[in-house]
């Protein structure tokens, strides 16, 4: 009975016949043994359940990969910071006595926001505004955008912006003035450009605080002589949501 074909045998056609203990229901096999029906009509039913597997375990699959790009495209994803581009033609002290520090600086900056989420645009729901700070002291603070200013998913904004001053008082210890002395000499300041906000995935209503810092490197540079700058990636602190 194992050699047999069952390929050439229909068993939906069969009959009623007495096929004894072998089937639950009884099939006319014509000429065929009987017994030889009822395996074929046993594979026949196997095949279906197996096809019926097969399709269920498809369906499961498309529903998984369905949630798991609804997951992706309505949970909101932190936005990134990155600095483009610095240039730093100033900087200096520019005064010094018992009580106070005063720093002479002229930068320009280009800060870019990326939304890397495929729906939601990221709106800016306050100023969006950085800080420079040297050896933890903020030196200056400029704005980047106003609040309403929207970053389209998957695109970026890149925001440009300057700051000067002649005399800004700076609340430099005399560790922090030696710092600054050593690093003149060098050539070379270690900066911190620290991006603050707040925004809004659309067409969430939560409030996400922005908050990132932003580590720089910047030599002197004039129009004849400008110093490279290599991009720089924000560290995005963890957001804790707001209202």
């Amino acid at each position: 009975m194992g050699d047999f074909d069952c390929g050439a045998i229909d068993c939906g056609d069969c009959g009623d016949c007495d096929c004894g203990d072998c089937c639950d229901e009884c099939f006319d096999c014509g000429d065929i043994d009987c017994g030889y029906c009822c395996v074929c009509f046993s594979d026949a039913i196997s095949g279906k359940a197996l096809l019926r597997i097969l399709c269920g375990l498809v369906i499961l699959a498309v529903l998984a990969a369905v949630v798991t790009l609804l997951v992706i495209a309505l949970v909101p994803r932190r936005i990134g910071v990155s600095v483009e581009d610095a240039a730093l033609a100033r900087f200096a002290l520019a005064d010094k006595n018992a009580t106070a520090t005063a720093l002479a600086y002229d930068i320009s900056i280009a800060v870019a926001v990326h939304n890397g989420n495929w729906l939601m645009p990221a709106e800016h729901t306050a100023p969006f505004y950085t800080e420079l700070l040297f050896d933890g002291a903020r030196f200056a603070r400029v704005g980047l955008a106003t609040a309403g200013a929207v970053v389209r998913p998957r695109r970026r904004e890149v925001y440009h912006a300057t700051a000067a001053a002649d005399s800004a008082r700076v609340a430099l210890g005399s560790a922090a003035v030696a710092e600054f002395t050593r690093e003149s000499t060098a050539g070379v300041f270690q900066l911190e450009l620290r991006a603050l906000g707040e925004v809004r995935y659309r067409p969430h209503h939560k409030l996400h605080r922005l908050d990132a810092i932003c580590r720089l490197e910047l030599a002197l540079s004039t129009a004849t002589s400008p110093a490279m700058f290599r991009k720089v990636k924000c560290d995005v602190q963890k957001d804790h949501g707001g209202g």
